[in-house]
């Protein structure tokens, strides 16, 4: 067993810590990630076949400790990945437990599988769910189907993930659990910028670059949301009433200096043809070809 763990601690110490990072997962983290699988993990689970998982997730991601072993893995699907439920009808089948809620196709995924090494517990699960949130930002919520009674151990993302309300008539073998966004990132408010953001923006750009305030000026980013007009927009990001991020939109645009600076011809050179001479072009085929 220490041999196949390759100098990790041991999988019964969960005192240890260690430092993870984590990237999308690859085939060859196959065998590091059925190692990691107990059978806690198959009953919680379901059958699990890592290789399927590993080719057909929407989303896979892999923790690794500082020698590169894998110490965590997570596969985010499009469906809840039960036999029981048809994955082009869990739409309908969610409904039927928990009624009519905020969650569907468009902004929801279902954590097909969760494993960690016990010794990385908290700091797979804190990485691997903020990836996954950052990597899917359409994604309000991450679901999870477990047979029924088994939520309360759900090990590291137990804290994550909450028991949905289900309906009085529901019969199903299986909780529904979700994990929202905002457990793991702000939700983001956009609005147009005013003047007072200076001061959260101003240090942003500081701890970014020196060189934009020696290019434009201590103050250009007010002078910038100050000369917002019809074709000049400033937009702000804000996390709990403080700009944390700015977007400058300009609508006059100098189409000969980007056509200059950037190869455009895959969009027409950002230039919209005259109608007129369109149709003239297309007349003037169209008599070529009944000439020939």
């Amino acid at each position: 067993y220490s041999e196949q763990w390759g100098g990790l601690p041991d999988p019964g110490d969960t005192q240890t810590h260690m430092s993870v990072a984590v990237r999308r997962a690859e085939f060859e983290d196959r065998l590091g990630i059925e190692a990691l699988i107990t059978d806690e993990d198959r009953t919680r689970f379901g059958a699990l076949d890592v290789a399927t998982l590993l080719e057909t997730a929407t989303l896979g991601i892999t923790a690794v400790d500082e020698c590169g072993q894998v110490v965590g893995y997570a596969a985010l699907s499009d469906a809840p990945g039960r036999p029981e439920v048809d994955p082009a009808q869990w739409p309908e089948w969610f409904r039927g437990i928990v009624g009519e809620v905020q969650l569907g196709v468009t902004n929801s995924a279902w954590l097909a599988l969760f494993v960690c090494h016990p010794a990385a517990r908290a700091e797979v699960a804190e990485n691997v769910m903020r990836t996954a949130f950052a990597t899917l930002p359409e994604v309000d919520a991450v679901l999870l189907a477990l047979p029924a009674g088994r939520e309360s151990s759900f090990g590291p993302l137990e804290d994550a993930f909450a028991p949905l309300p289900t309906l009085a008539e529901a019969s199903t073998p299986f909780d529904v659990l979700a994990c929202p966004r905002a457990l793991f990132l702000a939700n983001l408010k956009l609005r147009p910028a005013r003047v007072e953001d200076y001061d959260d923006l101003a240090a942003i750009f500081e701890s970014e670059s020196e060189v934009l305030a020696e290019r434009y000026g201590e103050f250009f980013i007010a002078q910038l949301i100050e000369s917002q007009d019809e074709s000049h927009k400033a937009l702000v990001a804000e996390v709990d009433e403080r700009a944390i991020g700015l977007m400058a939109l300009n609508a006059e645009v100098d189409i000969g200096e980007l056509q200059a600076a950037f190869d455009l011809d895959a969009f027409d050179g950002l230039v919209t043809a005259d109608p007129d001479l369109l149709a003239a072009a297309d007349a003037a085929l169209a008599r070529a070809d009944t000439a020939a």
